[in-house]
């Protein structure tokens, strides 16, 4: 006998790592893409140990969002990463952060990821473990 343990109806959020900038690069044009022009599915981004919410026109950080709490648990967090919330599905995600991309002619391509549950109207929230972007 199967039992369905996670539909992708379930899953409310994805956490994409991805590098926004760096010490050559401060103002990155994905970081600058997620500011000027915020995606409806983009909640905001987690960057040293802060959450900022990127939504309503503005930028708001936030100590105790519940991204922290999985971002510290992932075993291959790094504290200089960057790490970009959607508010969809990881194939949603995939074709948003496309979007971004759009200048460049390339897209994200997802292959694995982990699932985390939390409360947040009692959604599911995946991990992206592997992916390129061609």
């Amino acid at each position: 006998m199967s039992k369905l343990v996670c539909s992708g109806n379930d899953i409310g959020f994805t956490i994409l790592p991805y590098t926004l900038y760096s010490p050559d690069m401060p103002n990155s044009p994905i970081q600058q893409e997620l500011i000027a022009n915020p995606s409806d599915y983009v909640l905001g981004y987690v960057s040293n140990g802060k959450f900022t919410y990127t939504e309503s026109g503005g930028l708001t950080e936030a100590n105790n969002h519940w991204s922290l709490d999985i971002i510290k648990s992932v075993s291959y967090c790094h504290k200089e990463c960057s790490w970009i919330v959607y508010a969809c599905s990881p194939r949603k995600t995939a074709t948003e952060f496309s979007k971004i991309l759009k200048n460049s002619h390339e897209t994200l391509h997802i292959y694995n990821w982990d699932t985390w549950s939390v409360e947040v109207k009692d959604s599911k929230v995946v991990v992206i473990t592997s992916w390129e972007i061609f």
